[in-house]
């Protein structure tokens, strides 16, 4: 016990962290200290007294320790100009240890993860220890988020029972806490598939905990990891899409829809695009009044590659699931032809793909939007399309159903369509 108290109050000077998780033939002046015993260093002994451990103190010195260690406490950044203005002064400006640097951070976290800590933390939190105060428990919150900060690491930190350990983190605590483990589960799920990291009926419980972090109250960064995480999320099965819904989260996505941080606006057109597979989430876009529509359409416009991809594919589900949509579209706005006839020259096959599958919903949907169609450039451009069969087969199928469809309405001739069909 006075072990991790000493360890505690030690490891507030960056060097001492350094020290604590050293190879043990690197440092040998360190060696005659009680953190060094026959056992080896007390990193090596940390995994299995500090679960077994009954005193709160000792609990909460240790998870300081490993805080420290990982330096996972909350650090505020400077402002250039007030520094610039201290040194003016000739005023003391604090400065950060240079054992606090990523790469020595990176070293000391690769080692608590040698050590075993993972298993550690997760059997504290796991077999519920009554000494484990809130504050304790926000401060392995921090650690477990410091240990997954390598996209790397997160697949060791999972096996080793992370994730389950970090779903009641999230769900009861400070409220800093919970926000530092929804943070560490919206890494894991962006990462790993839900399936495996939140095995059976654990990956519902994650839905909640990542959508807090869609609250505006949290940080652009919050925000961007939990859409990401939800993405992943709506694309896993249609209960996950219900339960995403329940949340209320769906309003949430909207809003950052509209976010001028492009990042954070691609993130959740992706989410949304992923939702929209839900009959519920499609039928939003039918209401009287509403700009969810007209908001998809503009954007498949943009020159961002990536949003115009999520809001074209979100087109694509949202034409196919509910026919009815199609006729929205021309209503919505007048460039709405020239969008989708940019879409289906792109020289990515992707894009092409999912303009495509729009198109030939709207064509199948109703014969005035074919007529429509037919009469522009959309006809030429689907007839060469239609005969990349060998190039881009997946672009040339449903360009040749539009035009056999329109061979059906009558607005061309068979002789329009490529030859074999």
């Amino acid at each position: 016990e006075e072990e991790g108290k000493g360890c505690a109050a030690l490891c507030w000077e960056a060097a001492w962290p350094e020290a604590f998780c050293i190879h043990p033939s690197s440092q040998a002046g360190f060696r005659s200290g009680w953190w060094w015993g026959q056992e080896g260093p007390l990193l090596n002994r940390f995994p299995f007294f500090c679960p077994q451990s009954e005193n709160r103190t000792v609990m909460f010195a240790v998870a300081s320790a490993m805080v420290n260690c990982t330096s996972s406490y909350d650090q505020e950044e400077l402002d250039p100009q007030m520094v610039e203005l201290a040194k003016y002064a000739k005023q003391h400006i604090p400065e950060k240890h240079p054992k606090d640097k990523p790469e020595f951070v990176h070293r000391r976290v690769r080692k608590l993860l040698a050590a075993g800590i993972v298993s550690a933390l997760s059997s504290m939190v796991k077999n519920e220890n009554p000494v484990l105060s809130a504050s304790c428990r926000e401060l392995i919150s921090r650690v477990f988020l410091a240990l997954l900060e390598e996209p790397k690491d997160r697949g060791v930190v999972v096996a080793h029972g992370g994730g389950k350990a970090l779903i009641p983190l999230a769900l009861d605590g400070t409220e800093v806490g919970q926000t530092r483990a929804a943070q560490a589960l919206a890494k894991i799920t962006i990462t790993t598939s839900p399936e495996m990291a939140f095995p059976g009926e654990r990956v519902y419980e994650v839905v909640r905990p990542l959508v807090s972090l869609l609250h505006l109250k949290r940080t652009g960064l919050e925000n961007f990891e939990g859409l990401m995480a939800l993405t992943n999320l709506a694309g896993t099965s249609e209960r996950l899409r219900q339960k995403i819904v329940k949340e209320k989260a769906v309003p949430m996505i909207e809003g950052y829809m509209f976010e001028e941080h492009e990042m954070i606006r691609l993130a959740a057109t992706e989410c949304m695009c992923n939702l929209a597979l839900s009959p519920e989430v499609a039928e939003l876009f039918l209401a009287e009044g509403s700009d969810r529509l007209k908001l998809l359409v503009l954007y498949s416009g943009e020159e961002d590659e990536r949003l115009r991809r999520a809001a074209a594919g979100t087109l694509a589900v949202l034409t196919s699931l509910l026919p009815q949509i199609c006729a929205r579209i021309p209503q919505v706005t007048a460039h709405w032809l020239e969008i989708l006839q940019a879409l289906l020259l792109s020289s990515s096959t992707e894009l092409q793909h999912r303009a495509v599958v729009v198109v030939r919903n709207m064509v199948m949907a109703e014969k005035e939007l074919a007529e429509k169609l037919m009469e522009s450039e959309t006809l030429e451009i689907l007839s060469v399309l239609a005969g990349l069969e060998t190039e881009k087969p997946q672009v040339a199928q449903p360009a040749k159903e539009c035009l056999a469809q329109a061979v059906t309405y009558g607005l061309i001739k068979p002789s329009t369509t490529p030859a074999g069909e």
